[in-house]
């Protein structure tokens, strides 16, 4: 009975997957899964694999859909036949349309690889219903409070999906206490991380305070690539960055893992670390030197990530970020003030809309530092949003910009934001903004161009 059930639920599946492609309105993405769970508790632990097919399970606050991608794309460069979720659908009705689309009508997935994108939230859930081989966790950071809470909340749900599976190899991010953790006391752990060097000084921010995930004591970072990732160690434990981590670094443009060099587009921290991820991963799965090349070269980031817009004379270099994630804003803050170039700042971020009593807020926006703007040739700040446009200057203002320097435009229009701009000669312009803006933007832009 339990099997019929199932075979229901995967044609109804199915057939909705068709309807999607019929009807753009039907997301092809979620619905299919959404349905099929209903139909079927536990829908996705009745798929059959081959014997030999090796289950990756990719998870962590942020990097996660990149890391998916450069790994499937690795995969796919040695050869091998893939089954993923590489476009970010990584909750259980996104993970079980993945398998209905890749299944036969009898539910068997015939290939080398599956590798799914896993939600944090999820993957205790999915680690039940798929046994995993591998599982890279990217990092465990302040994310989405509303939703996760506080980075021990979501350490709790993946101690409690790794509880007992000894024989799933973990690949860990050696510079991050909460995720490397995760590794203590436990086998069959692989650890990676990304050079750094240590200056030794104060930079005159404030640190965010970072407790021990073993003792609660403060930890201490060598140097930090990433905001709280790094090389660190506690100051009460003995617990540290694992000497044996698998470090890459940059040398005369090429990326340096274990004796080898490679050639990469991408060099800001942030994909270092997915480049470090997937390497360790390369290593414990033996994949070979020209496999790995090969992918580095053919990877490309998904749309809507990083991205430059003409708007008549002027380039908008996009940078999105994850909504209440502040390394995420942070990273965009790094590669903006990175350019030496005179250059005008949007920053268009999103606000908190808590639940009762119904207060909004950007909080997250004061464990970056946004001084570095400070003495990177910005020439005009543009503040926009809606709710948080006079919060966003005030985040400013507290670092010492001039208040002449900076605009304000309470809307969520980038018509307006575009007609802004027509009043300055500098042309290189930098946004910074959430996921959901993307798209709005790029319209606005068509729009703009066309009537030129």
């Amino acid at each position: 009975m339990k099997r019929l059930q199932f075979l229901i639920a995967l044609f109804v599946g199915k057939m909705i997957l068709f309807i999607s492609k019929v009807i753009p309105r039907v997301s092809g993405t979620t619905w299919p899964g959404g349905i099929a769970n209903i139909i079927k508790k536990n829908f996705a632990e009745n798929f059959q694999f081959n014997d030999n097919t090796r289950i990756v399970m990719i998870t962590g606050t942020g990097g996660k859909t990149t890391t998916t991608g450069m790994v499937s794309q690795l995969i796919e460069s040695e050869g091998k036949t893939i089954c993923t979720n590489a476009v970010g659908a990584n909750m259980d009705r996104g993970i079980s349309t993945t398998l209905i689309k890749q299944s036969s009508m009898s539910g068997k997935i015939d290939v080398d690889y599956v590798v799914l994108e896993v939600d944090e939230r999820y993957l205790a859930m999915m680690c039940k219903q798929i046994n995993p081989d591998v599982i890279i966790v990217t990092n465990i950071l302040k994310d989405q409070s509303q939703r996760n809470g506080e980075p021990g909340v979501i350490m709790e749900k993946i101690k409690n999906a790794i509880e007992g599976r000894d024989k799933t190899t973990l690949i860990l991010n050696g510079n991050e206490p909460n995720c490397a953790s995760f590794g203590v006391h436990r086998d069959n752990v692989c650890y990676y991380g990304v050079e750094g060097k240590s200056t030794g000084e104060e930079d005159g921010f404030f640190d965010v305070a970072t407790p021990c995930p073993v003792c609660d004591g403060v930890v201490d970072f060598q140097y930090e690539n990433i905001l709280n990732i790094g090389r660190f160690a506690c100051s009460k434990c003995d617990f540290q960055t694992p000497q044996d981590t698998n470090l890459v670094s940059m040398k005369n443009d090429k990326l340096l893992f274990d004796g080898a060099e490679y050639d990469v587009k991408y060099v800001s921290k942030d994909f270092m670390y997915c480049y470090a991820s997937v390497l360790t991963f390369a290593k414990n799965e033996g994949f070979s030197k020209t496999g790995i090349q090969k992918s580095f070269n053919e990877f490309k980031i998904q749309s809507g990530r990083v991205e430059k817009m003409k708007v008549g004379t002027k380039t908008i270099n996009y940078l999105r970020i994850k909504q209440e994630t502040p390394v995420t804003l942070q990273s965009a803050i790094n590669v903006a003030t990175a350019d030496e170039g005179e250059k005008i700042v949007v920053l268009d971020l999103s606000e908190i809309a808590d639940f009762m009593p119904h207060y909004t807020g950007m909080y997250y926006a004061y464990d970056c530092d946004f001084g570095k703007f400070k003495n990177s040739n910005v020439v005009k700040y543009i503040c926009m949003s809606k709710v948080v446009c006079y919060d966003t200057a005030t985040r400013l203002i507290l670092e010492g910009v001039n208040k002449d320097d900076i605009t304000v435009l309470p809307t969520n229009n980038y018509d307006e934001l575009l007609k802004e701009l027509e009043k300055y000669d500098c042309d290189n312009v930098y946004l910074l903004t959430w996921m959901h803006s993307y798209y709005d933007c790029l319209n606005s832009i068509e729009k703009y161009n066309k009537a030129l």
